[in-house]
């Protein structure tokens, strides 16, 4: 494949590529795509981004966005000069895209809009009101998925090749269950607290009695495993290693080292289910601290880690991850909106902006979680309205046979408190499965993907 000057245009080249093919897997042939009109190479992309972009580290304005159809969709392309051409032209047994989709992808896969921008909300999480997909009304929309898709239409005019089957063989799409365990000790004192302000007076003896003589009611492993096996479904357990407050911040309300806890922790990986690091407060900036946690874990094999509060800054968390050895990370997803942070429904490998390199940990960006859908801070809604806040977002990950990754945390299994969301997923996972999902950990998700 031949790579453009300067340097870091070539870098992002490098980038699109590395992740266009973890997808898009074809036999027997060596593509000539050029990233820059040369006119001769079989595949030529115009590139409409320079070194000084980055090097200025400057942002795109929304007002200067290019917008054309592509399939049906309405989609932007970040660096065009005109919107007088068609995405694809051909000539002379050539065929030219005529907007720079390596430039466009690179700018969603990397997080450059977070890179450049300082906004953060008081957690000090990127602000999904101040985010790019925000200001563009995109974050249904898997950007990069159509980007990718024009190159793939190109390949096939130009070779008549298709890629090889769908990575996921029979299935059409994957849905990667998860949950964070944040709390699973406190049912008998927060459900209590909203039992009483429902007046459900009658609900306190039992919840103090299962405290007590019983297990907590958001103790509850072994009833999440049985409702996911019911569907033939595993699942990805991320537990938070770090015990108490850090200032205001809360981590675990349990100690991962305690008996009852690593028998939790056996009984999981028994069952087929994965154990990942729930990496704590401040991990995502210190590479020794999230190993602090890994260590705490046990004896336990750790691929995958989600930062607590989806921390997760730009410049520094590639390299705490990837200097910690993990294979995965699924942090990547808004807490106030669900969609597609960072306008992908694939896995991807994200970009060290440290060393301007391609990081070797793979990022399995989140999709939903259920704090989001129900939270009044954030997108407040009923359980009665769930899928159809998420139906669109199932139909452009299925059309891409990409990913869909679903946080459901242990409290919302309850009936106290979370009342009603056990049941939401539970319809979950028989839409999903109908739909003809696989329904499975992080870990098996990167095996098939990295295999």
């Amino acid at each position: 494949m031949k790579k453009s000057q300067p340097d870091n245009v070539n870098s992002i080249f490098e980038y699109f590529l590395k992740n266009f093919f973890l997808f898009h897997r074809y036999d027997s042939v060596n593509p000539d795509i050029h990233y820059g009109i040369d006119n001769k190479s079989k595949i030529q992309i115009v590139q409409e981004i320079d070194d000084v972009f980055f090097s200025q580290k400057q942002d795109i304005s929304p007002e200067n966005i290019i917008w054309k159809n592509w399939k049906g969709k309405r989609i932007p392309f970040c660096f065009g000069k005109s919107d007088k051409k068609e995405i694809l032209t051909e000539k002379n047994n050539e065929i030219l895209i005529n907007y720079d989709i390596v430039a466009s992808a690179f700018y969603f896969l990397s997080g450059w809009n977070e890179f450049v921008n300082s906004s953060k909300d008081e957690f000090g999480r990127v602000s999904y009101s101040e985010s790019i997909v925000k200001k563009l009304n995109i974050v249904s929309l898997p950007v990069v998925n159509y980007y990718f898709d024009i190159l793939k239409t190109a390949l096939e005019r130009t070779y008549k090749i298709v890629p090889k089957q769908n990575i996921w063989q029979k299935n059409e799409f994957a849905v990667f269950l998860s949950h964070d365990i944040d709390v699973c000790r406190r049912a008998w004192l927060e459900g209590s607290f909203s039992e009483l302000k429902k007046k459900h007076f009658f609900s306190l003896p039992k919840l103090f009695w299962k405290r007590f003589f019983s297990e907590d009611d958001w103790f509850n492993f072994n009833k999440i495993t049985a409702i996911e096996k019911k569907s033939e479904a595993v699942s990805t357990f991320f537990f938070l290693p770090q015990k108490g407050k850090i200032g205001k911040f809360k981590n675990a309300d349990y100690d991962i080292s305690a008996p009852k806890l690593q028998k939790v922790l056996e009984y999981l990986a028994d069952t087929g289910n994965e154990i990942g690091v729930h990496g704590s407060f401040g991990t995502h900036l210190n590479a020794n601290l999230l190993r602090r946690d890994r260590k705490r874990i046990g004896k336990q094999n750790i691929d995958g880690n989600r930062f607590h509060f989806l921390l997760f800054d730009v410049e520094k968390t590639p390299k705490v991850l990837s200097e910690n050895s993990l294979k995965y990370d699924s942090t990547l997803g808004f807490a106030e909106q669900i969609g597609f942070r960072r306008g992908t429904c694939y896995p991807f490998f994200l970009y060290d902006f440290a060393d301007d390199s391609i990081s070797d940990v793979l990022e399995i960006p989140l999709t939903i979680m259920d704090t989001t859908l129900f939270h009044s801070k954030y997108m407040n809604i009923s359980p009665q309205n769930v899928w159809e806040n998420i139906a669109d977002l199932t139909i452009e990950v299925k059309k891409f046979h990409g990913v869909l990754t679903l946080l459901w945390h242990n409290t919302s299994f309850s009936d106290y408190k979370y009342t009603g969301w056990r049941d939401v997923y539970i319809d979950l996972l028989q839409i999903f499965r109908s739909e003809n999902a696989l329904l499975t950990t992080g870990k098996q998700i990167y095996e098939t993907i990295c295999k």
